[in-house]
């Protein structure tokens, strides 16, 4: 498949605008830096969590799950169609995980500790875990991406050499992760046979691909893994955080609302840059993509329905609604997230006239968006039932702020640099090629 990139000037007023945004946050940066944590922020030992937590991190690494849900429909569930989406939801992902995991840096009271996990191994430690694989996520995605940089600049032995060492590359980060985290040779030792058998395994039953496959399927490990213990990061609050939101099954909810919120941003994406690039929108693709996400919201919705009526049976039963639950205030939230966040666009997307539609597509997408980003909100500080109360600082507003617009620029800059969109052929074009096909193979 061949790739392109965007024929537009590298500077404009959108990207001074953003550049702008970005200048601000930098300066709030250095005052927090400068001043501390206390004198630049509304955080306390109450509400140690607030925005940077909750919007910088935990929302942005759900909106980066566009990358391996994209990569697990077209590699693993046989969705070859849609290879065309794949490198521009790399990129995507590649920039929320790089900027949440910068956040931490302004967000950690002593920043130079964000290495620590590098080189101290703690057992049982699930913030370690999500470190870990976010870490070794990034380079995934670095090596995803990295085709895109070889045909910018013509390097096609380097990019032969990509193909033959990424494997390696993959069979040995799955062993030393397996080994952190369990501590054991002999699991590492294990994984490392049975990955290796894999490496060979993989080619002969898989179809050809500009990705090894073995990567593909460390990504999406990786993804699942750290996804699902966000979630698990929140088992330990259960007197403070409102059990409209906690429950034991915190994990499956987060995986599995950041599996539809994945496709979600791949919608909202594409269509966007297709608007602001003027780029042909592939509207048959990205129907498709709405379908597949309308089947994970519902199945979302239906889970965490269940689960937050088998809490309040416990709850009732132990006559503590009050104390699990709080009050009207967060029946709202939890109202408004699954209502206008879940159900109302799960009923849109699966209308096919809303899913045909551009417009209707894309306010379907964002208002999921919109529903996991107050989910993840809900989860960290909103959701709390903890005496007093948090409001961000402008300082707080003004680093989130800058962080998104830094995340818009790059990627603005990233796809006129780089060959990130498929070429889409015009009617005339495709009949010319099959006409060439034609030739050659009668020459043949």
């Amino acid at each position: 498949m061949k790739h392109e990139r965007v024929s537009r000037s590298l500077f404009t007023w959108q990207t001074t605008l953003l550049v702008l945004i970005m200048a601000v946050g930098l300066v709030a940066a250095v005052m927090r830096f400068g001043q501390g944590l206390g004198a630049t922020t509304n955080l306390s030992d109450e509400w140690p969590w607030g925005l940077w937590k909750g919007f910088n991190v935990l929302v942005l690494i759900g909106l980066g799950a566009g990358g391996f849900t994209s990569a697990a429909l077209i590699y693993i569930f046989g969705g070859e169609r849609y290879h065309g989406l794949a490198r521009s939801a790399v990129l995507w992902a590649i920039l929320c995980y790089g900027f949440a995991g910068a956040s931490l840096v302004v967000d950690i009271s002593v920043p130079w500790r964000i290495v620590n996990p590098i080189y101290m191994w703690p057992y049982g430690s699930v913030l370690f875990e999500v470190a870990w694989c976010v870490i070794l996520y990034l380079t995934v995605l670095a090596l995803e991406l990295a085709p895109s940089v070889f045909e910018r600049f013509g390097w096609k032995n380097l990019e032969q050499l990509w193909r033959k060492l990424v494997p390696a590359y993959a069979v040995v980060a799955l062993a030393f992760f397996t080994y952190i985290m369990t501590h054991s040779f002999t699991w590492a030792a294990a994984s490392l046979v049975f990955f290796t058998a894999l490496a060979f395994f993989l080619p002969r039953v898989t179809v050809r691909s500009s990705t090894p496959v073995l990567l593909i399927m460390f990504g999406i490990i990786l993804s699942s893994l750290h996804q699902s213990s966000l979630g698990s990061l929140f088992l330990l609050v259960p007197d403070k955080l409102s059990h409209y939101w906690w429950s034991m099954r915190l994990p499956v909810n987060f995986l599995a609302s950041a599996v539809a919120v994945g496709f979600a941003m791949i919608i909202v994406e594409r269509t966007l840059s297709a608007w602001a690039f003027k780029r042909p929108l592939q509207n048959d693709l990205l129907k498709g993509i709405a379908g597949v996400a309308s089947v994970f919201i519902f199945v979302y919705i239906a889970f965490r329905m269940v689960d937050v009526l088998a809490v309040a049976i416990d709850a009732a039963s132990a006559g503590q609604m009050a104390e699990r639950f709080g009050g009207s205030g967060m029946s709202a939230m939890f109202f408004v997230e699954m209502s206008v966040g879940f159900l109302l666009p799960a009923i849109l997307l699966a209308v096919s006239h809303v899913r045909e539609n551009p417009t209707g597509r894309l306010v379907a997408a964002l208002l999921l968006v919109l529903g996991v980003a107050l989910n993840r909100l809900n989860t960290t500080f909103l959701g709390l039932t903890v005496e007093g109360s948090y409001v961000p600082s402008l300082i707080e507003f003004a680093v989130s702020a800058a962080t998104l617009a830094a995340m818009l620029f790059f990627y603005t800059i990233a796809v006129k640099l780089l060959p990130i969109y498929e070429v889409v052929e015009t009617p005339d074009e495709e009949q010319k090629d099959d006409i060439d096909r034609q030739a050659v193979g009668a020459a043949a």
